[in-house]
């Protein structure tokens, strides 16, 4: 295999966004994987478009989720032409229930219209009359009009095909030993069964970040958050928008499948579905929509988030020239991952990007402050 000039560690939706970002410039990524693309976190996350509900404050992590989020819809329509997929992008809106006495949702309404987002604050009544299947324990919502959805297991797969007719290359079951440096500067990596020469390093390799040997102290920030979540199904579908209450969400498809999630527990790489997190996430949902007490348990399923500790993601150089982060995104890496892409891609093919806000996410940030 003739040497690439960017190699991308992880194969997840993140690393499979960027190639192919970095391909459509006529650059020559590889992509190592050391399963195969998306088998962590990109099949089993919800798909979930919003960033005023994530973050709900103006600031840098709602203005890059914003922007992202419509760059999502272009590129549901790049891979319908380049894959011939459809990634199920859908601004279906989505709505947050108050289930509590003091949870003041008016206020928070206004400061999301404030904040730019196309907001309304309902009263109970309200809120049903937009989603009749909600329990009595609803108190009131706020409807927001843009937040959107995509299918993340689909949504890869289009991003790696996509990526490979622009000339991005992958290699499964590839283990990454190190990355190599000469001086000041990345010159590749170590596999297996021997190396690879690139110019540039990308290390999108979300919570495994901080496993990959040899790289500086910022990807040491990294660790992993896992969630559990489950599905489950209803025709008609109990719902239109994507709702969050009860400290959990329910997200549904149009054909009647239903993402009811997610726990947030910092548990190590401990990688098991538990009855205690299934439980957990049961309960919030039949407490939104109890209707889904009715419901089959079609499936569960587990992943790790990768966090920083300031919880915005660690996107740019990280320390020897050609070196570069994507990861600690979180919750967000469906989400991030056309931002994230584009910011990296113009940085390493244009030495600077058009991106606002880039520079609140160089990973340097950490090593400055471990100093």
């Amino acid at each position: 295999m003739s040497s690439p000039e960017v190699v991308v560690i992880g194969g997840g939706v993140m690393g499979c966004a960027i190639a192919l970002r970095l391909a459509t410039r006529g650059l020559r990524p590889v992509v190592l994987e050391r399963s195969v693309p998306g088998a962590e976190a990109s099949s089993v996350a919800a798909g979930i478009l919003a960033p005023r509900i994530e973050h709900g404050e103006p600031g840098v992590a709602t203005r890059c989720g914003v922007r992202s989020r419509e760059l999502h819809e272009r590129l549901a329509e790049e891979l319908r032409e380049r894959a011939g997929v459809d990634v199920g992008f859908r601004r279906c809106g989505a709505m947050i229930v108050a289930t509590e006495d003091g949870e003041d949702l008016e206020a928070r309404a206004r400061a999301l219209i404030e904040g730019g987002a196309e907001a309304e604050h309902l009263d109970a009544g309200e809120a049903r009359l937009r989603e009749p299947e909600l329990g009595p324990a609803v108190r009131g919502a706020i409807d927001l009009r843009e937040e959107a959805q995509v299918e993340p297991p689909v949504l890869l797969r289009a991003l790696a095909i996509a990526a490979e007719r622009a000339g991005a290359r992958f290699r499964s079951g590839a283990t990454v030993r190190g990355v190599r440096t000469e001086g000041a500067r990345v010159t590749g990596v170590l596999v297996d069964d021997g190396a690879i020469d690139a110019a540039h390093v990308v290390v999108a390799a979300g919570s495994w970040t901080a496993l990959v040997p040899g790289l500086p102290a910022p990807a040491q920030v990294v660790r992993p958050i896992r969630g559990q979540l489950v599905h489950t199904e209803r025709r008609p579908c109990i719902a239109s928008r994507i709702v969050f209450g009860a400290g959990g969400y329910v997200v549904p498809r149009p054909d009647g499948r239903i993402v009811c999630g997610a726990t947030m527990e910092d548990a190590g790489f401990a990688k098991e579905v538990t009855l205690g997190g299934v439980a957990t996430v049961i309960a919030r949902a039949t407490r939104v929509f109890p209707a889904l007490a009715d419901a089959p348990l079609v499936s569960s399923a587990v992943n790790f988030r990768p966090a920083s500790p300031d919880e915005l993601p660690l996107v740019g150089p990280a320390g020897p020239e050609g070196l570069w982060l994507a990861t600690g995104h979180h919750r967000n890496g469906i989400l991030l991952a056309p931002l994230t892409a584009v910011l990296i891609a113009e940085m390493i093919a244009e030495g600077g990007t058009s991106i606002p806000d880039a520079a609140a996410l160089d990973p340097r940030r950490f090593a400055r402050g471990s100093a």
